[in-house]
Formats: structure tokens, C-alpha cells, sequence
């Protein structure tokens, strides 16, 4: 299965090698078929965006490999010894750092780059040097046409795992809204999961996944793991649902990551069942509100993958040095915290907080978070 994945990313780049065939891509992992919401999702879109960029993929795993004219694929920078990113100093080598939801950074890494494509945005970074792109889809083969939303079999969907942050609010407000298909891996106080289809805590598979989205109406996307971004609204608007997005009242995140953007926002999921109750109402107006939302998604990769390239060509044969950020901000005590509180309301951000407690005594390694909070 791994080695048909890769034999499919590379015939996809075959005609984009013709166009350019200016970069060898270095991966620091090799993309696993059977993890469809992991390694091999995220493979299907970086290729997208940067397949037409590259002529050479090369699977590298022990950061050995150092090339000029390179693009590194590596989404744990901070974590690997630093001398192997001191080796791309002076070469014409980006960097796409993937991921990186718990703002970790990295920046002594980002300084032996022309440039860096990272995910997960924040002010702090410096936009000529540091281009932030969406998480985004993670489906390999999007429907060719999709189900006008005034005709799909599901007001609304969400499967995955319920219980964290402001998922619970979103799950409460929604459920009275009928027909829907919910289910979480794990449980949320007062709801009940009810599909006949999932037996013994059997997972949806990938196709049952899509396959649902692509009769739902709404796409509910509440927080993240860590953020307020996830994949969800993308892969929602990949078949044609319509994404529900959070804010903050510090922090319109989307709005700063995707720009102007027609997706319908909400400062609290208790909002929700008005909006979409009051849209099902309206056929015409809800059908016309999916076209605008997924031909606005594709506008909107189309001109990413030639910003992508603007930034490669604009950095490459640059000597000036790198630098990542714009604010100092990152170099104060625990500004990591207080940036990650920006996505979190005052509910999610509890649970959080007993999730983790939980955690640390399931797990018995309580002691050694107390020993670590004296050490500061």
C-alpha cells in the first residue's frame, strides 16, 4: 500500500515536472496509505500545492540527505538535532514545516532557510519571509460534481471525537436539529450517540467518512486539538458542505488566515441552530450559499498554489538573512500559552484543563509535572 501511494505521488507530479522541474522535494517521513487522516492526507496536500514545483521526490527519514534547489518537507523541526538544518544555510532550500498546532516553532531552524511554508498562523511572523497556508483537505479524489445542498439526505454531520474543547457545545446545540449523523469516539455527558451501523466502537471508514459529508448540508467545525483550525471546513467544502467556522472576540482566525472568505462564522455555537434552521427554510438562498462557498474554495487553492510559487521564485537566489519573525513577542516567558488561549472560549478552555489533569493521573506521571512546575 506505501509503495502504491508513492508511486501515485509521483505519476501526479509527472506533468507539473514538465512546466517547472525546479526543486527536489526531501520528505522526513514516508506517507503510510492506511493513515487516510494522518501522513498520507497531509501527502495528498502538500502535493497539491507544491507538485508543481517539484521534479524529484526523495524519501530521507534520518535528516541526513542536504541538497541545493530543495524543498524540505518536515513537520517536527524542533525536535531534530539543529545542525541539520544549519547545513541548508546558503543553499537555495525552503522549508515546509507542517502541523506545528502547539505553536513549538522552531526558528532557529527557519534562519538556514530562503524561506519558510508553515501551517497554523499567528501575527508573529514576518509575511515576506514566512508564508502560512490552511491545513486543508486531506480527500485524494474530491467528487467530480456535488449534491446541491437543498437536496442532500443530512442537515448537518460530525464524526470524530466530541468530547474535546468546544466540540460539546457544538454537539448540545446542534443535536435538535434533524436529520443529522453524529458520532464521536468518545463520550459527551448527556448525549447519545445512536447509529446502528457502528457496532462494538467500530470507526467509520475513510469512504463512509466522505461519503456522509457528501450528503450533509452543514459541515459543524468546531476548535481544533489546539487551534481553531482544523481540517474539517476543507474537507466539507472538497464535497460541497458548508463549513460552520468559530471565533473568538480577540481572534477572527480564519478571517486572518484565509482573508475574505464567505463562510458562515459564529462566536458561539449557541447561535448556530438559528442560522441553519432559517437557511433550510430557503432552498434557493441555501443552494446559492454553497456555490459561493465552494467556488470561492477553489478560487481560492488555485491562487495559493501561485502564491506558493511567486514566494519560491521571489526568495530563491536571495542572500539576504532570514528573519522569521515580525514581533517579539515569541521571545517572552510562556507567550506560547497566551497564544493558544486566544483560540479557546472559557468552556473548551476547562476542558482542557481537566482533560489534561485526567491525564497526568491516568497516566501516573503527575509526579513528574509537579516536579517540573518547581523547577521553573
Amino acid at each position: 500500500m506505501e509503495a502504491k501511494l508513492r508511486s501515485e505521488l509521483q505519476s501526479s507530479l509527472a506533468p507539473a515536472v514538465r512546466m517547472a522541474g525546479k526543486f527536489t522535494a526531501i520528505w522526513q517521513s514516508q506517507p503510510n496509505a492506511a493513515d487516510w487522516t494522518g501522513s498520507a492526507g497531509l501527502v495528498v496536500w502538500l502535493t497539491e500545492l507544491f507538485g508543481p514545483y517539484v521534479s524529484e521526490i526523495i524519501y530521507d527519514g534520518k535528516h541526513e540527505v542536504v541538497k541545493d534547489n530543495v524543498i524540505l518537507f518536515d513537520a517536527w523541526v524542533y525536535a531534530h538535532d539543529p545542525s541539520y538544518y544549519a547545513k541548508f544555510h546558503g543553499k537555495n532550500a525552503f522549508l515546509v514545516h507542517p502541523f506545528d498546532e502547539y505553536l513549538e516553532l522552531g526558528i532557529d531552524r527557519y534562519v538556514h532557510f530562503r524561506g519558510v511554508f508553515r501551517m497554523i498562523w499567528s501575527s508573529v511572523f514576518n509575511p515576506q519571509r514566512v508564508m502560512v497556508f490552511p491545513l486543508g483537505s486531506y480527500i485524494d479524489e474530491p467528487p467530480a460534481t456535488v449534491t446541491p445542498a437543498s437536496q442532500r439526505c443530512y442537515a448537518w454531520s460530525f464524526i470524530g471525537d466530541a468530547a474535546k474543547v468546544s466540540r460539546p457545545d457544538m454537539i448540545h446545540a446542534m443535536s435538535s436539529i434533524e436529520p443529522h449523523i453524529c458520532f464521536s469516539d468518545t463520550p459527551v455527558r448527556g448525549i447519545t450517540f445512536a447509529d446502528p451501523n457502528r457496532r462494538g466502537g467500530k470507526r467509520f471508514t475513510k469512504d463512509e467518512f466522505y461519503q456522509i459529508m457528501g450528503q450533509s448540508v452543514f459541515a459543524p467545525a468546531p476548535q481544533g486539538n489546539a487551534t481553531l483550525e482544523s481540517c474539517r471546513p476543507y474537507d466539507g467544502l472538497e464535497v460541497g458542505c458548508i463549513p460552520i467556522i468559530e471565533r473568538r472576540m480577540t481572534l477572527d482566525y480564519y478571517r486572518q488566515l484565509l482573508g475574505d472568505h464567505p463562510l458562515p462564522t459564529i462566536s458561539s455555537w449557541s447561535h448556530a441552530p438559528e442560522l441553519v434552521r432559517t437557511l433550510l427554510k430557503d432552498p434557493a438562498r441555501l443552494d446559492d450559499l454553497q456555490q459561493t462557498c465552494v467556488g470561492w474554495w477553489k478560487n481560492y487553492k488555485k491562487t495559493l498554489i501561485e502564491r506558493i510559487g511567486n514566494f519560491l521564485d521571489e526568495r530563491s537566489g536571495t542572500q539576504d538573512e532570514l528573519v522569521p519573525l515580525c514581533s517579539r513577542l515569541p521571545n517572552l516567558p510562556l507567550w506560547q500559552y497566551a497564544e493558544l488561549l486566544r483560540h479557546h472560549d472559557l468552556r473548551g478552555f476547562n476542558r482542557r484543563v481537566v482533560r489534561q489533569i485526567n491525564r497526568l493521573f491516568t497516566e501516573k506521571k503527575w509526579r513528574a509535572a509537579i516536579t517540573k512546575i518547581g523547577d521553573v
